[in-house]
């Protein structure tokens, strides 16, 4: 075969595979076109959804893949897949038949039997010609995800789908509680690290929401007064906190992100960020909200001690004492970790180029804070209201009670509604969002 019969054996290849997929065809191919292709050949459905980012490059509002766009990709990977094929043991005709399969099997360490190359035949509908030919295995190679297609040998990836038979490297084991403790861990670590750096400007932001009519300037003048001993009230309820729900957030959000990535195979990405970082943030959230009472208690000064704290804070209501201000915590913190989360994920493929399907680059590890920072003020300043009714709740007395409404009309009527961006630069400053998502990037 001459080089230009090639070409044109390539090129007649790919255009009888182009119109299979096009099932109504209309010269496009659709998102459904192609999920249906991969379940025909046991792949991800996911898949479909990676090629048609791949393929209509910087059209990203189109839904479809026209036939240009389609053979555009496919020439750019021609290479690869060519070299995948050849580097199998072919026979003379170029083909692979039962022998030759069953030698690449022996070479990968998988059962060579003659079942097993006999279904890999049938994956790839051959099976009435007895062999595969390139065209045959460049199709199935067309739908696999460039990562794929470089990284792993695609004859795996074909044996798997053939047979169904998970493969890994030998003696690997499923690590994702591994995964998920290190994640916690890391979660833990890097959120009691920042409430321990920034506890100040914390309990600084504390007082001023907490009063009526102070401002950050007389607190900030205030200093020399409150000491160093008492911008640390505190500080232990604090970090304690911090760092068991944050741990328990971070691994209920990547744990909750495998598991609906796996149910959706992969589709509405977005959402599902949103939807993890929910359910994390309600579960870490429930642990941390007895000690952001009794931290805010400590912070203005209403109580010496900790010990103190928690006998006034049960005293009166029991256990559920601790509790106070939950909904306006889960106000402030499932709206500030979502915008947190998925404004990262999102602000990270803006700035890498990948947001509208282009082929993106590596994000230096300034670049990568610097996101997490802008992520994390933006969020702190949108919640910053839910945050001014949970100190306003936390740091009443123990024996007050409580109504969010009238604590609500009250500020609006006496305040404005100024009052309810009070703290907004501290929380946008010491917004501990930048750590908390790098350690679970």
């Amino acid at each position: 075969m001459t080089v230009q019969d090639f070409f044109k054996y390539t090129a007649e290849e790919g255009r009888q595979f182009f119109e299979e997929l096009d099932r109504d065809g209309d010269d496009r191919i659709t998102e459904d076109d192609l999920k249906l292709a991969m379940r025909r050949r046991n792949l991800p459905e996911a898949y479909a959804t990676d090629f048609i980012k791949a393929a209509r490059g910087n059209r990203w509002w189109s839904p479809k893949v026209s036939w240009e766009e389609f053979q555009a990709l496919v020439d750019e990977r021609e290479p690869r897949m060519l070299r995948a094929f050849t580097n199998m043991e072919v026979n003379s005709a170029g083909k692979l038949e039962i022998s030759q399969i069953k030698g690449q099997l022996n070479k990968m360490g998988l059962a060579a039997t003659d079942e097993n190359a006999k279904a890999m035949i049938k994956a790839l509908g051959a099976e009435t010609d007895g062999f595969v030919s390139y065209g045959r295995f460049r199709n199935f190679l067309i739908l696999l995800p460039e990562a794929k297609l470089t990284s792993v040998d695609p004859s795996m990836v074909w044996f798997e789908a053939a047979t169904m038979v998970p493969f890994g490297p030998p003696g690997v084991k499923d690590r994702t509680g591994k995964l998920l403790l290190r994640a916690a861990l890391a979660g833990g670590i890097a959120s009691c690290s920042s409430t321990l750096m920034m506890h100040p400007l914390d309990t600084l932001k504390t007082r001023v929401q907490s009063t009526a009519g102070a401002t950050i300037g007389g607190i900030v003048r205030s200093v020399p007064q409150i000491g160093v001993r008492g911008l640390y009230r505190g500080i232990i309820p604090a970090a304690s906190g911090s760092f068991v729900s944050h741990g328990l957030r971070t691994c209920a959000y990547e744990g909750s992100f495998v598991v609906l990535r796996a149910i959706t195979g992969g589709r509405a990405e977005l959402q599902i960020q949103g939807l993890a970082s929910g359910v994390g943030t309600v579960l870490g959230t429930c642990i941390r909200i007895p000690c952001e009472v009794l931290k805010q208690r400590l912070q203005v000064g209403r109580h010496a001690n900790l010990i103190e704290g928690v006998r006034a804070a049960t005293a009166v209501e029991g256990v559920s004492g601790l509790f106070r201000g939950t909904a306006a915590t889960l106000a402030r913190e499932v709206p500030f970790y979502v915008f947190g989360m998925v404004g990262y994920e999102q602000l990270k493929k803006v700035f890498k180029g990948t947001l509208f399907g282009g082929q993106g680059r590596e994000l230096a590890n300034w670049e990568m804070i610097a996101i997490g920072g802008l992520a994390g003020a933006l969020a702190s300043v949108t919640t910053t209201p839910a945050d001014v009714m949970k100190t306003r709740i936390m740091t009443a007395a123990a024996d007050q009670a409580i109504n969010s409404r009238a604590i609500f009309m009250d500020i609006l009527k006496k305040e404005g509604v100024g009052a309810f961006f009070k703290g907004a630069l501290p929380r946008a400053l010491g917004s501990d969002v930048v750590v908390h998502m790098l350690s679970a990037t």
